[in-house]
């Protein structure tokens, strides 16, 4: 039995962040266990990020402080598609590929 060693998810650019329940999970993320993620951008550049509790209805979703700081210095605009690579084995986020929005040039009348 082969077991998956990654787990690849994407997500729309926007100001915050909410991790992959199988993500927060593996990294065993808490309430009373948050702690810092590694996340390697597009010039192979790791950051470590601060991890943050959400409650959502009955359970806590988690993701990022400051993710908006992280698009920014990445020249990513929100609204963008965000392709991730999460590595089991090291506990690395990494991003793969940016897909920017495209918007609909308006023709002159």
């Amino acid at each position: 039995m082969q077991t998956v060693s990654f787990i690849e998810f994407t997500k729309v650019a926007k100001n915050r962040l909410r991790l992959q329940c199988a993500v927060s999970d593996h990294l065993c993320l808490s309430v009373d266990n948050l702690h810092e993620v590694s996340v390697k951008n597009l010039r192979c550049e790791v950051t470590n990020i601060k991890t943050l509790a959400e409650k959502d209805g009955d359970v806590y979703r988690y993701g990022f402080s400051k993710w908006s700081r992280f698009l920014k210095s990445n020249q990513i605009p929100i609204g963008a598609t965000l392709f991730f690579k999460y590595v089991k084995s090291s506990q690395l986020l990494m991003l793969t590929k940016v897909v920017h929005k495209t918007t609909k040039k308006r023709g002159r009348a």
